[in-house]
C-alpha cells in the first residue's frame, strides 16, 4: 500500500480537509503497514537502507593507501600519508651510514627519503678534548670548585704532586755594616714555616720577627736582654763566625702582617770585628701555602 497523505485543507476549519475520522484512519493504516513491513526488533541490523561504508556519509573516496583527514570543522577528505607526496612506506625506512663524530652527536631523519643518520659524539681521548688548555711540564691540574680547570705549578717542593713539602734554604744579605752596626733584612720565605737552622757567614746577632712592627718595637733591646713572650720574636742567635745554629726543637715561624706575606723580617748586627756584609741563611720547611 502506498503512503496515505492526510488532507489538512486550505485553512483552519474551512471544510476542505479530510474529516477527522478519515484522517486518523489513514494514520492507523500507515503505521500498520510500517510495523508489518519492518517487524523492527530494536537491532540496527533489522533496519533497511543503513550506511555500509564511509562514502554513504557523503565523503568522497580517495586513492589506494590514502588516509582520512579532518579540517576540524566537520569536513573530511582522503589525503596522502604524511600530508603530501606519495607517502613513505615502512619498507622505505632505513638507516644510513654513520656520520663523522662531532660535538655531542645526534640522530637525523630525512623525511623525503625515510633515511635515519646517526652522528656519533666525540669521545674524549685526553684532557684537551674536554676544553682544558694544556700547561707546562710538571704542572698539576687544579679546580676552582665551580667547574673551571687549569694547570698550575705544583706546591714548592711537592715532588710528583705530593702534598708534603721539602725543606729549603732562604738567603738574605745585608748592605755593608760597620762592626757593631745593625740593619733590617727582609728574607723571602713563606707565610708559615718551621725554622730548622740559622747560618751566618761571619759573627753576628740575628733576630727573626713575626712582622715589621714588632721588629721596630724591639730595635732598642740589648742582646743581653731576653725578649718578652709577646714581643713577636720568632728566634734569635749569636754566632762567633761562619756558623750554623740548629733550632732544637725547631721554631714555628709565621708572618703576622694585616695581610700575611712571604716576607721573613729580620734584624742583623755585625759582630765580626770589621766592616762588611752579613749573609744569613734560614733552613725552613713550608707550613702554609
Amino acid at each position: 500500500m502506498a503512503k496515505q497523505i492526510v488532507n489538512t485543507g486550505l485553512a483552519d476549519n474551512d471544510g476542505t480537509g479530510d474529516p477527522l475520522r478519515n484522517a486518523f484512519t489513514k494514520v492507523n493504516e500507515n503505521f500498520t503497514e510500517l510495523y508489518n513491513a519492518e517487524s523492527f526488533s530494536g537491532d540496527y541490523d533489522d533496519l533497511s537502507n543503513t550506511p555500509t561504508s564511509i562514502t554513504d556519509f557523503g565523503i568522497t573516496d580517495g586513492s589506494n593507501n590514502q588516509i582520512l583527514s579532518t579540517d576540524g570543522a566537520g569536513n573530511f577528505t582522503f589525503v596522502n600519508a604524511g600530508g603530501g607526496g606519495s607517502g613513505i612506506a615502512l619498507t622505505a625506512l632505513s638507516i644510513g651510514t654513520d656520520g663523522t663524530p662531532a660535538n655531542d652527536g645526534g640522530l637525523a631523519y630525512d623525511n623525503t627519503t625515510g633515511v635515519f643518520t646517526f652522528t656519533p659524539p666525540v669521545i674524549p681521548s685526553d684532557l684537551l678534548d674536554l676544553g682544558i688548555t694544556d700547561g707546562s711540564n710538571n704542572q698539576i691540574l687544579s679546580t676552582n670548585g665551580q667547574g673551571a680547570f687549569a694547570f698550575i705549578d705544583a706546591p714548592s717542593g711537592g715532588g710528583g704532586g705530593s702534598s708534603l713539602q721539602s725543606r729549603s734554604n732562604k738567603v738574605g744579605t745585608t748592605a755593608s755594616l760597620a762592626d757593631g752596626a745593625t740593619a733590617n733584612l727582609d728574607i723571602t720565605g713563606f707565610k708559615g714555616y718551621a725554622l730548622l737552622s740559622i747560618t751566618t757567614d761571619k759573627a753576628a746577632w740575628v733576630r727573626i720577627y713575626s712582622n715589621g712592627a714588632t721588629r721596630t718595637a724591639d730595635a732598642s733591646r740589648l742582646e743581653v736582654t731576653d725578649p718578652t713572650p709577646d714581643a713577636g720574636v720568632i728566634a734569635e742567635v749569636i754566632t762567633t763566625g761562619a756558623e750554623t745554629v740548629l733550632m732544637s726543637p725547631s721554631s714555628m715561624g709565621f708572618n703576622m702582617e694585616a695581610t700575611p706575606t712571604t716576607t721573613i723580617p729580620c734584624a742583623v748586627t755585625n759582630k765580626s770585628g770589621s766592616a762588611g756584609t752579613v749573609t744569613v741563611t734560614l733552613n725552613v720547611l713550608q707550613l702554609e701555602a
